[in-house]
């Protein structure tokens, strides 16, 4: 009996890496509009060679991606451009895989859940969608905010925060996890000192750009012309601002951004102050209800800003099998607002199902937060 249960569960982790493998493989060739920009900057490298390249200011991404992609062109005799490029988050997949295994594995150090989660997440519509369709590169400094809460559930925050500075390194999208870590430093689970580490390794992935030439005032501003690329409140992003008029951007940059900051620190002092016990699976809870509500209230998100939601809404089911249905929901959310982008379909006849959808999920979230910091005592 025992000897045909064990069969069946491996016949059914073989299908589900199968199924995942099979459909980046079949992604792979594809070219989307932002892999233009990929392409484009490969060709420079290749043209300049990477020392210089790394060394100038052509590239719209901070170095540690850039490094990345200059490594990628040494591959140019036998793997096509966009197929090598791609590699780069799909690699990361595989990392981050093992890392939600590494996670469960700290709640479950027997049996397969740890495994089955990871195969979960390997199989997850979005996060194929985004490395091997897309060719984005969410995963890479997801693969960090990984990293910095399995190191947090070791308690090691120093090591944690150098994670976290790294991530950032990559994105500035990581700063969605910053309201989590500050209920951590009230709850005293992270030193004031572990947060001195972030400026130096953020400083130190710019080490090689700047010994090959690059200026350190274009390193610094990399993220602010970011910012100013698109004079949209929303991208797409399932929030309210998708749904506010072009003629009123400024109003809502300002103002969202300001209310952004008032509710999100009245977030983490409500739950960085309040009495409870913050164990391994309020932890998980904290960091996806921070990452999904700060591309929620912040206006100039992209519809790609909830995939670290994505990602964590997998992990913290294994804690909260009952609450399925938010991951369910996160992918059903994002993948809809994906699709204006990826395949030229009005975003006015989707979004806003996607929006009805983030919301519903990101009320339960605060709600079941409450709940369970009240319960949790």
């Amino acid at each position: 009996m025992n000897t045909s249960r064990e069969f069946k569960q491996r016949l059914i982790f073989a299908l589900i890496f199968t199924f995942g493998l099979i459909l980046r493989l079949m992604f792979l060739p594809a070219k989307t509009l932002d892999m233009d920009s990929y392409l484009i900057w490969y060709s420079y490298i290749v043209d300049h060679g990477i020392s210089q390249s790394i060394g100038s200011n052509y590239f719209g991404y901070n170095p540690p991606f850039i490094y990345l992609l200059a490594l990628a062109t040494l591959t140019r005799e036998f793997i096509h451009p966009i197929i090598a490029i791609k590699l780069i988050p799909l690699t990361f997949d595989v990392i981050n895989a093992i890392l939600v295994y590494k996670i469960i594995r700290t709640r479950e150090p027997e049996g397969k859940k740890p495994l089955f989660v990871a195969l979960i997440f390997w199989a997850a519509p979005t996060i194929l969608i985004n490395s091997t369709f897309w060719g984005q590169t969410d995963s890479l400094y997801t693969c960090f905010l990984l990293w910095t809460t399995l190191l947090l559930i070791k308690e090691k925050p120093t090591s944690a925060l150098a994670a976290f500075a790294a991530a950032f390194a990559i994105k500035a999208q990581a700063i969605l996890f910053a309201p989590f870590l500050g209920i951590l430093f009230f709850k005293k689970r992270i030193p004031f000192h572990s947060f001195l580490i972030v400026p130096f390794v953020y400083a130190a992935s710019f080490l090689p750009a700047l010994l090959a030439g690059r200026p350190v005032s274009s390193l610094l501003s990399t993220y602010g012309v970011q910012g100013e690329t698109f004079a949209k409140a929303s991208m797409n992003a399932a929030n309210p601002y998708f749904f506010i008029d072009p003629r009123g951007y400024e109003t809502a940059l300002y103002v969202g951004i300001a209310l952004a900051v008032i509710l999100l620190l009245a977030w983490v002092l409500i739950y960085g102050l309040k009495k409870y016990e913050l164990n391994k699976p309020t932890l998980i809870f904290s960091a996806l209800t921070s990452l999904a509500i700060v591309p929620y209230i912040l206006p100039k998100m992209h519809d790609r800003y909830f995939y670290p939601a994505d990602v964590f809404s997998i992990v913290m089911v294994f804690f909260f099998p009952k609450l399925w249905f938010v991951p369910v929901a996160y992918q059903v959310m994002s993948f809809i607002s994906y699709l204006p982008y990826l395949f030229d379909i009005r975003a006015n006849s989707l979004i806003p199902f996607a929006f009805v959808i983030n919301t519903v999920i990101i009320l339960f979230l605060l709600w079941r937060q409450w709940k369970m910091t009240n319960e949790n005592i």
